[in-house]
């Protein structure tokens, strides 16, 4: 999610967000509209605050601006040392909450330089004729890369200037674990200099990394929402089964361990004795709020919808689904129990494979497909 345009923070935390009883759960008329195409693998998009949309592509690189009036140019391809693999490439974007005196914006991406590869979080200025962007620092680097598998990368903002950063664990068993590593975790740092946040958790680590870390035990995460009650969520692909939602709290352990139990065993082991929590390591750990079940749907974007054309679903978290090609849309209490969820036949399979998934100034939803060529936005606007 990148921030709830219609509605003032005060009214949003006013949000009813306890589920009414069932019958009155109708759910909202929807209609989809193709507002881009010809696309190749769009990642996710943004919003200025004039209602120009940033997009990114993941394998070509390519930074997109596209108008109101719906005119599209170029930002910026595969600048320098940015690098694509597997599933790693130019992912999240977010437009910086001090866009109107910065011009900032945050990108995800995958780097690669005299031998050494890692995915990074850099800040970028758009030029005043929106035509162009500049380099300004680079937030975080080392997070861990190898083949391009399970390179995260998801980037929400949160309160004062904070910026969240969900990470993939590059494959790699210990990672999630390991608390020195940026692999399987959330971040958290100032949007500004990437330096880690007074309260995280691990503040005085000798480890920079480890101080940046807000919550760990992740596998892929792919998504981050957050709710009109100052929570962040998680979207998260699962290994054979068990894709999340996962609740984010501070220092929590989700419990992704995926090392070897038998000897014998490969280095990542993603078997039936690797849950996706695994409640045989010390401490405890988090319970997902939602799960995939016994398949998964390969879980990407998320976002919560606010706004009252969303009836009886507002402040539901929508949910793109690659393999599954549909959109899920999950209603939690106000305590975060799932209550109940739907799967709009609209949007199910109908479009291929959804991975971003953003609520725009309009109060739209707007959807990324990702099947390669002539991918898509779509546009989704709901009437009760």
């Amino acid at each position: 999610m990148k921030r709830s345009w219609r509605l003032a923070p005060a009214l949003l935390l006013a949000l009813p967000l306890a589920i009414a009883s069932p019958a009155a759960a109708e759910r909202p008329s929807l209609t989809v509209s193709v507002v881009e195409d010809g696309l190749q693998h769009p990642w996710d998009l943004d919003f200025l605050p004039d209602r120009s949309m940033l997009v990114t592509e993941r394998d070509s690189r390519r930074l997109l601006l596209r108008t109101p009036g719906g005119s599209v140019r170029t930002i910026f391809t595969a600048p320098r040392h940015m690098w694509a693999g597997g599933e790693t490439g130019l992912m999240s974007v977010e437009v910086a909450d001090d866009f109107a005196s910065t011009r900032g914006f945050i990108t995800c991406h995958g780097y690669r330089h005299g031998g050494k590869q890692d995915v990074r979080v850099v800040r970028w200025r758009l030029n005043r004729a929106g035509t162009g962007a500049s380099y300004v620092r680079t937030l975080v680097s080392g997070l861990p890369s190898t083949t391009g598998r399970h390179g995260g990368c998801a980037l929400t903002t949160g309160a004062r200037n904070q910026l969240y950063i969900g990470t993939g664990d590059a494959a790699q068993g210990r990672n999630a674990q390991r608390l020195t590593s940026g692999g399987g975790k959330v971040l958290r740092v100032d949007a500004t200099s990437g330096r880690p946040v007074k309260t995280n958790p691990y503040i005085r680590s000798s480890s920079r990394m480890k101080q940046r870390v807000f919550t760990w035990g992740h596998r892929n995460v792919q998504g981050l929402a957050r709710r009109s009650d100052g929570t962040v969520w998680s979207v998260e692909q699962g290994s054979y089964r068990d894709d999340e939602v996962n609740k984010l709290i501070k220092k929590g352990n989700y419990g992704w361990n995926p090392v070897p139990r038998v000897t014998g065993d490969p280095s990542y082991n993603e078997g039936v004795d690797s849950p996706m929590t695994d409640r045989s390591l010390p401490g405890a750990q988090r319970t997902a709020k939602w799960r995939s079940g016994n398949r998964t749907f390969a879980t990407s974007g998320g976002t919560f919808l606010n706004g009252s054309s969303w009836g009886d679903w507002r402040g539901a978290l929508a949910v793109a689904s690659l393999k599954d090609e549909s959109l899920r849309l999950l209603r939690f209490s106000r305590g975060g129990s799932l209550r109940k969820t739907w799967k709009p036949v609209a949007l199910d399979g109908v479009y291929g494979r959804l991975r971003g998934a953003v609520q725009g100034p309009d109060g739209a939803l707007y959807l990324t497909t990702s099947n390669g060529s002539n991918d898509k936005i779509l546009r989704v606007t709901a009437r009760p």
